[in-house]
Formats: structure tokens, sequence, C-alpha cells
């Protein structure tokens, strides 16, 4: 019973302390191994805490009943527009059902309406979390995609643990819950992995995804072989080749690619390679020439030192100052008097900042060149926490 397919319908009880002794101690021991679990359980404690904390009484506007008699009232008189004048003789006006109608206007649908306010913000963070099930939605867009072993004749769904394949005439798209969606290309091999509140999450083991996500960063990811993908609000085309390297290009947004202690943020515009057992390469602007393109692989990935670096710099242009200066101190020191000599004479150097405080990676003159390049990531291009891992080593 302990696993995760048995415990999560589990988690609300749990928190609602509904459990019996035995099945909470169940709870416990997997809570302990398993980290979608987890996501799930602190996720859906934030939503209970966010219902606890709803205030108890709630002021209405001012304007609010007026709105509502006035819709209420439309219908009456549509109705008494249609019937025969009745005698003036005030009895209508004593009619039960006008009574009614005007003690209502004083109290009840005025308590109607909020209360039914107050069910529905509530009832929607209970069911919020239920929304999120193991299966996303997937539709044919052309050819015959497959779900598993069988053929996706128009719409259906991708279970978790489920591949969907295309052929080479074949194309689908795939809602991420309710987050976003992703076009799947032809010639494409997609798994879902998870499906979660906090953790949307596909393997894609070869071909092309185009994924268009609108959420809070670090909800949905892609594994591929050579990178993890994390969605930081975007919108990005990431392709696998045969040999599991990947090549992601990011439209919108920014996408983060990890793997082992390497990490990259790749900002809207730009592009990055990624290759089994190395990981992500150096982000690049999505205009740079083939010749720059292939004098940084074969920097970041072939070790090629410094004929590798004399390619590049013969090549590089001002829209590339970005790339050279993530390269400033992964690169051998012996390298960086020139890296920076080239990439002042396509960009000016920051005021006040020394040529031999970046040589010697003095933190404030790091600092200064990413808020000159515009390259922090508050503002639109960089990544800060990948340049300060550079920084520590350049410091050691």
């Amino acid at each position: 019973m302990n696993d995760h397919a048995h415990i999560a319908p589990l988690l609300q009880d749990y928190i609602d302390d509904a459990l019996t002794p035995a099945e909470r101690e169940v709870v416990d021991a997997h809570l302990q191994t398993c980290q979608v679990c987890r996501a799930e359980h602190a996720a859906l404690t934030a939503v209970m805490t966010a219902v606890d904390a709803l205030p108890r009484s709630i002021e209405p506007p001012h304007d609010l009943w007026p709105e509502i008699a006035a819709r209420l009232d439309a219908p009456r008189r549509v109705e008494a527009a249609a019937k025969p004048t009745l005698p003036a003789n005030g009895r209508a006006d004593r009619s039960p059902v006008h009574l009614r109608s005007r003690r209502g206007r004083i109290r009840l649908p005025h308590a109607l309406a909020i209360g039914l306010a107050l069910v529905t913000v509530v009832g929607a963070l209970w069911l919020l979390p239920r929304l999120f099930t193991p299966a996303w939605d997937v539709a044919r867009l052309e050819g015959a995609p497959r779900v598993g072993d069988t053929p996706l004749a128009g719409t259906g769904q991708l279970q978790r643990g489920e591949w969907l394949v295309t052929d080479d005439q074949s194309r689908a798209v795939l809602n991420v819950g309710a987050i976003g969606n992703v076009e799947v290309e032809p010639n494409t091999r997609l798994q879902l992995v998870a499906a979660s509140l906090r953790n949307h999450r596909l393997s894609l083991a070869s071909g092309t995804i185009e994924a268009r996500i609108a959420a809070p960063p670090r909800l949905f990811f892609v594994e591929t072989p050579s990178a993890l993908a994390i969605d930081l609000g975007c919108a990005y085309r990431l392709h696998v080749d045969s040999t599991g390297g990947s090549i992601l290009h990011v439209t919108a947004g920014y996408v983060e690619l990890q793997h082992g202690d390497r990490t990259a943020v790749v900002p809207a515009g730009s592009m990055c390679l990624t290759r089994p057992g190395h990981g992500p390469g150096t982000p690049f602007d999505e205009d740079a020439s083939d010749a720059f393109r292939r004098a940084l692989a074969w920097l970041d990935f072939d070790d090629g030192g410094a004929e590798a670096l004399t390619a590049l710099l013969a090549e590089a242009r001002p829209l590339d100052a970005p790339t050279l200066w993530q390269l400033m101190y992964t690169i051998d020191p012996a390298e960086r008097g020139r890296l920076y000599d080239r990439l002042v004479d396509l960009v000016s150097a920051p005021a006040g900042i020394p040529r031999d405080a970046v040589l010697r990676a003095d933190l404030a003159a790091i600092e200064a060149w990413d808020r000159h390049l515009n390259m922090d990531l508050d503002t639109g291009w960089f990544f800060r926490l990948f340049n300060k891992k550079k920084t520590r080593s350049a410091a050691e």
C-alpha cells in the first residue's frame, strides 16, 4: 500500500485527522521518502491555511444590493408588461407575492449574495488541489499520434507513466494541467512523469516540443537525457536529438537548465545547447552566426581551449557580449585578459571599474558588469545564480 497511487488520495483525510492510527502511520512513513507526496501535502496544507485565514464576516460594498435588485426586478418588469393592467384598487400592492418581494429586498437576497460569495471562495480553494489529476488531456492535431499502443482518434488523456508518441506525419497538443499546453511535433516520444499541484513533469526522450506556460516559476519541468528544463514563466521550443543532446530556444520569459552542479538560465531571444554527461553549455543570442555557435560548442563541450576562444572572439558581435561575459570565469584564467579586451572593444566598460578588478574576479566589478550589460535576472537577461557560482570558483 505504501506507494504514491495509494497514498495521494489519503492526504486530505491525513490533514483533516480523519485516518485511523494505522493509516496515519503508513502515510507518515511514506511522506518521509516520497518527494511528490510531500509536495502535494504542502500544497494542500497551504490551501487549508488560506481557507482558515478567510474573514469570518465580509462588509459588502454599498452598491452591491442596488445592482442585484435591478437584475431581480428585470424579469418581473417584463412579466408585468405582458399582463393586463390591474384595477387601481390597491390590492396588487398588498398581494403576497409583492409583499414577499419587498421584504426580500431588505434582507434575504442581501444575505444570500454574501453567503454565496463565501461559499464560492471557500469551495474554489477546497477544490483547487483536486483539479490536478494524474491524467492530462491530449488532442490530435495531425496524423495518428499514439498514447501507449492506442491510436489517438481525436481527444483522450495521457495518464501518469504513459508515453505520447508521434511518427513523421503526426502532431498532438497536450494540456499541462491548468497552466499551459505543449505542442508535440513529429517523431517525438514524450512521457507524463508527474501531475500534481506543484510538480507538472514530462520526460522528453527524443523529438521536439513547444511549451507555453502561464504560471508561477518552478511548476513545470521537462526531463531530457542531458538536462532538466525548469520553467520560470515562459514559452520555448526544446529539441532532443538521437544522442540525447538538446537545443533550447526561449521565446518568452526564462528557462533554467540544470545538470549536476551546472546551471544556466536562458532568457527570451536566446538559445542553449546541452550534452549528455556535461549538461548545459553557455547561452547565446538566437541570431549568433553559425561560426560563433560552432566555436562556442567547441569551447563548451570539446575542450577547444585557446584555439576555440580565438575563433569565438573573431566572430563576436556587440550582441554576443553577454555570452563573452559569461565565459569570463569558466575559461583558463590566463585567457581572461584577451577575452576582456575583446569585450570592451564590443561594448564600453562600466564607469569606474578597472580592468584588473575584473581579471581578479572582484565581486563588486562582476556585479557592475552584470548591471552594465543588463544581465541580472531581475532586469531581464542574466543568471545571477550561475554567475555567483562562477565567482566563487574564480576566487578559489
